[in-house]
């Protein structure tokens, strides 16, 4: 029995293993806000697993969800992807957010943004990849080919859908649904809470005050 507590600790260092309880948890990034980190399964955004992202409309926070991420990394002098984006990101908001855009590539051709992803994460040089899915069906395929690349490499990859989009049976690492606020909804992946509202922060609440006066004729 002396010899069993020195083994437990050492096995308890050891997020690597599967001991039948739970799923083993890998290395992951801290997403930069903590209330998300305590929320995601892993505690961060988790490397060398495919991220999905499944927002109700474009612009519901999906990309401002990884803006901290993005930023660490680029102050790290790591090159972050964004690929296919739907709308143009606004560069001033980017910097704003502290991403260095000297280590910022933007892919613009939608016809292959999943080859163009596969190949970032191939490279191994990339601090994280975003690539928005191009309309229309989903193929599982290419889908398949991204999460065996992101599983080679080490940056956490994301992919996000078109709303609509219905995305094929995979072994992505998250799913998440995005609602404006934004509101987060664990699709995939096993964790306490289900849904998790990240505006509550952001919302003030406005009292009944005294009207001002009307300007006198």
């Amino acid at each position: 029995m002396p010899e069993t507590q020195p083994l437990q600790n050492l096995l308890n260092q050891r997020a690597d293993l599967w001991r039948g309880r739970r799923r083993p948890t890998g290395q992951v990034a801290p997403s930069g806000r903590a209330e998300l980190d305590a929320w995601l399964p892993d505690g961060g955004w988790p490397h060398g697993g495919l991220i999905e992202l499944l927002p109700e409309h474009f612009g519901s926070g999906e990309l401002d969800l990884l803006l901290p991420l993005l930023a660490e990394q680029t102050r790290h002098g790591w090159p972050v992807l964004l690929i296919a984006p739907p709308l143009v990101p606004c560069p001033q908001r980017l910097h704003r957010a502290g991403i260095a855009l000297d280590r910022l590539v933007i892919v613009r051709d939608p016809n292959q943004a999943l080859w163009a992803a596969e190949q970032a994460l191939k490279s191994g040089v990339c601090g994280s990849v975003v690539t928005w899915h191009p309309r229309g069906r989903v193929d599982a395929r290419p889908i398949r080919r991204l999460q065996l690349a992101a599983r080679e490499g080490s940056a956490p990859a994301f992919v996000c859908y078109h709303p609509g989009q219905d995305p094929p049976p995979s072994l992505s690492a998250l799913r998440l649904g995005v609602r404006p606020g934004p509101v987060l909804n664990l699709l995939r992946g096993a964790g306490p809470k289900r849904t998790l509202h990240l505006g509550r922060g952001n919302v003030i609440a406005l009292g009944r005050g005294r009207r001002p006066p009307r300007p006198s004729a």
